[in-house]
C-alpha cells in the first residue's frame, strides 16, 4: 500500500512535468490560436518589419552618410535586428571620397551616382552603402 502511493505520486509528478513543458514549448502557437495577445501583456512577440524609405538630398556628404548610417544602424543593427534589410534609398550627386564612418558603416561604392542604397546586413552586424 505505502509503495502504490508513493509510485502514483510519482506518475503525477511525471505527468504535470510533462504538461508544464508541452505548454512552455508551445506557448507562442498557443496564444496566437487563442488570440490572447490583446488580454496578456507581453504575451504575444512583436513582429520584425523593414521598410526602405526614400530620401533626396542635395549632395550626399559625410555627414549625411553618417546620419543615415546611424538611423539604420538604430533601427535595426542595435536591436540585433535577424534578417537584412534595405533601410535608405537615399538619392542625390555622390562622388566617393576618403570618409570616416563609424565602425558599423562599410562604403561599398567606388564611383559617381545619383543615388546609395544603405543596406543591414545581420550576418556581418554592418550597415553596407552601395551603389
Amino acid at each position: 500500500m505505502a509503495l502504490e502511493f508513493v509510485f502514483q505520486m510519482f506518475l503525477y509528478i511525471v505527468v504535470i512535468m510533462v504538461v508544464i513543458g508541452i505548454i512552455i514549448q508551445f506557448r507562442e502557437n498557443i496564444l496566437s490560436a487563442l488570440n490572447l495577445c490583446d488580454y496578456v501583456p507581453g504575451g504575444c512577440p512583436q513582429k520584425e518589419e523593414c521598410t526602405a524609405i526614400h530620401a533626396t538630398e542635395t549632395s550626399i556628404t559625410e555627414s549625411v552618410l553618417r546620419k543615415y548610417c546611424d538611423m539604420c544602424w538604430s533601427k535595426t543593427g542595435a536591436k540585433e535586428y535577424s534578417k537584412n534589410c534595405i533601410c535608405y534609398i537615399v538619392s542625390g550627386s555622390f562622388s566617393p571620397d576618403s570618409y570616416e564612418l563609424n565602425e558599423y558603416c562599410k562604403i561599398e561604392c567606388d564611383k559617381e551616382v545619383t543615388s546609395v542604397i544603405l543596406t543591414y546586413d545581420y550576418l556581418l552586424k554592418k550597415v553596407s552603402i552601395e551603389c
